[in-house]
């Protein structure tokens, strides 16, 4: 194994997985409501972005002369192949494909949440303390993207925008509605952090696709 395969590495493929693992339970709730459909859909999607990656360690497959190159790649793949998955249904299954969606990304935000209090590591009794478990689990990028900016840290509330939306351009690639996906994450974030502590809740406050200059959320005590 390379040296340069660094506890960073693991870090952010352990968040692509969770994409991953998130797409899977979509098309379990999907194949409930209409099983040939979500399986023709989940079919086209793998044909156009390819498979997911295996539950494997990460060592085993990946591009060792250019880590940064590939780890970027499968960020890409693994959030167009979800959105076009998404938008299939949408298309063929309407408005009970978005509730599928939507149930199936809070579900998995819970799931994240009880994994990761599992772990006994986490200070979950503050918004910075939140703001860390949620920059584990959460999908926003490559380290280097600095998309956030944090604008208020207090034990109580924790504020942060970003000029731009790492993931849109991955949904505009896949013929996706971006309101449609921010609305979807907004499901996988507010139930994240509501099942690490009910006593906070996530929001957006601004948004730049409403006409708004950045993206803003809060983490705030209620």
């Amino acid at each position: 194994m390379s040296a340069f395969l660094a506890p960073i590495h693991y870090w952010l493929y352990n968040k692509i997985r969770h994409v991953i693992e998130r797409e899977n339970i979509i098309y379990l709730k999907a194949e409930n409501l209409c099983a040939e459909t979500a399986e023709e859909a989940r079919s086209q999607a793998w044909q156009s972005y390819g498979q997911p990656l295996p539950d494997a360690d990460l060592k085993e497959f990946i591009d060792q002369s250019n880590i940064h190159g590939w780890l970027q790649r499968q960020i890409n793949v693994a959030e167009t192949r979800e959105a076009a998955f998404i938008q299939t249904l949408v298309d063929n299954c309407g408005d009970a494909a978005v509730d599928a969606a939507r149930k199936a990304f809070r579900d998995h935000g819970a799931h994240c949440a009880r994994q990761a209090e599992a772990q006994g590591k986490y200070d979950t009794s503050t918004a910075p303390g939140l703001y860390k478990v949620l920059n584990d689990y959460y999908l926003n990028g490559m380290p280097c993207d600095q998309a956030d900016s944090i604008v208020e840290n207090t034990p109580d509330k924790m504020v942060w925008e970003s000029e731009i939306c790492l993931q849109e351009p991955n949904w505009k690639r896949a013929g996706t509605d971006s309101k449609l996906m921010k609305n979807l994450y907004n499901e996988w974030l507010t139930a994240f952090i509501n099942t690490l502590n009910p006593g906070f809740a996530l929001k957006q406050t601004s948004d730049t696709q409403l006409g708004d200059k950045l993206n803003k959320f809060e983490i705030t005590r209620v």
